[in-house]
């Protein structure tokens, strides 16, 4: 089986070995939205996130093995890679209204300590031993942001940017973390030095503390408001789910200020298989992640704001485990449910959670595997699978 993209708003990969290349959704239910096929992402490729204005950040495998950031519009691809920061990879994860994209890229200098910051190597993509720094693409340029320690961090990456231009990631310092699995590529072990959540305004990064005794993090989304959500935890192999170098032990809120809040779990702790993390911030400061049960094995959506807690938000039915990944100005959320039999794209509205391939067209010649971004139109893009075992990036646009 191919690997697949599955769990974040920067939605990562993992390996899928329950999807058989046929299957397609059957629908009984009243078709709700038009599907647009974006075409082929490539093994490592999807859509990232869609503005209210329909600006769709992606990253799209090339003929050569390579990925590379590429905006959509009105059915219009356009690669933004090159000259890019002058190395062979790059993906797009965050854009806003108008234009200003961010992501991670590849540049032409070997990383000095063999890193795979960007996990571009460990994804299979060719010349992939070059640093990777956080970017900012506008008006045709892709210029690299600063990293921790004065520009001396050797790698990091930016996942979310708002309509004022603020931009949340990570980066690199200048400390080795010994807590790190022991160097070694065969096992496909590189991260060596910490990587902490930052936030760049105005061209400036500032580091967002971490829940104490954790010494890496990461933020991954940003709202108009300037707050920030997302998560530390432990250093790690590449996590092909959130494609940074973390086990996610804690949810967290940043407030402008850089005040931090501790978002509870549902019942579980740092010793969740799949951990607890923050995805996705509206204006409204309604928070979507996933959180780890008391058993610590399932997972579940969570809905969080400062007044109501952590909420339950449920799988669809049948399923056992599921995420939240982004969240509209209406409330209405969406990410993906799976488990052992099923892996599928679901929305939450009005408190249920629903399979999207239940929405569209019976006769889909795609099968929706997540859902990474939904607009105040309503609009959502995220990744499917065609009956022979093909990634496809998708939208979603509403009928009524």
């Amino acid at each position: 089986m191919k690997r697949l993209n599955t769990m974040r708003k920067l939605c990562g990969l993992a390996s899928l070995a329950v999807l058989t290349t046929g299957a397609i959704a059957q629908n009984s239910q009243k078709v709700r939205y038009r599907l647009v096929d974006l075409g082929p992402s490539g093994p490592a490729g999807q859509p990232f996130h869609i503005t209210n204005n329909g600006l769709i950040s992606a990253a799209v495998g090339m003929q050569d093995g390579s990925d590379h950031s590429v905006i959509y519009f009105r059915g219009n691809q356009i690669d933004i890679s090159q000259p890019g920061l002058l190395g062979a990879n790059s993906m797009a994860f965050g854009n806003n209204r108008w234009g200003q994209v961010v992501g991670g890229a590849n540049t032409n200098t070997e990383d000095p300590a063999g890193e795979d910051f960007c996990g571009f190597r460990t994804l299979g993509l060719p010349s992939a031993t070059t640093t990777c720094l956080p970017y900012l693409w506008q008006n045709g340029k892709m210029t690299a942001l600063p990293t921790l320690d004065g520009n001396r961090g050797n790698n990091g990456v930016a996942n979310a940017i708002n309509d004022f231009g603020e931009a949340a990631g990570a980066s690199e310092n200048t400390s080795t973390e010994p807590s790190c699995p022991a160097f070694d590529p065969v096992q496909m072990q590189f991260q060596q030095y910490q990587f902490k959540p930052v936030v760049w305004r105005h061209g400036t990064v500032t580091e967002l503390s971490t829940v104490e005794g954790e010494r890496v993090g990461t933020a991954l989304a940003i709202n108009d408001m300037g707050q920030v959500v997302g998560g530390s935890g432990a250093c790690s192999t590449f996590n092909v789910q959130f494609l940074i170098s973390i086990h996610p032990q804690h949810a967290i809120f940043w407030d402008k200020d850089g005040t931090a809040i501790e978002i509870p779990t549902l019942g579980g702790n740092e010793q969740g298989v799949f951990g607890n993390l923050a995805l996705g911030i509206n204006v409204s400061a309604q928070v979507v992640g996933f959180s780890s049960l008391p058993d610590n094995v399932t997972f579940h959506g969570f809905l969080w704001t400062r007044e109501t807690g952590t909420i339950d938000l449920g799988t669809v039915p049948g399923v056992a485990n599921s995420s939240a990944i982004a969240i509209n100005e209406s409330g209405v959320a969406v990410g993906v449910s799976t488990d052992a039999t099923h892996f599928l794209a679901a929305i939450w509205k009005h408190g249920k959670a629903t399979d999207l391939n239940t929405l569209i067209p019976a006769d889909s010649p795609l099968y929706l595997l997540i859902a990474c971004s939904i607009n105040s139109r309503g609009q959502i893009i995220g990744l499917a699978v065609d009956g022979s075992g093909n990634l496809h990036g998708y939208e979603l646009d509403p009928l009524s």
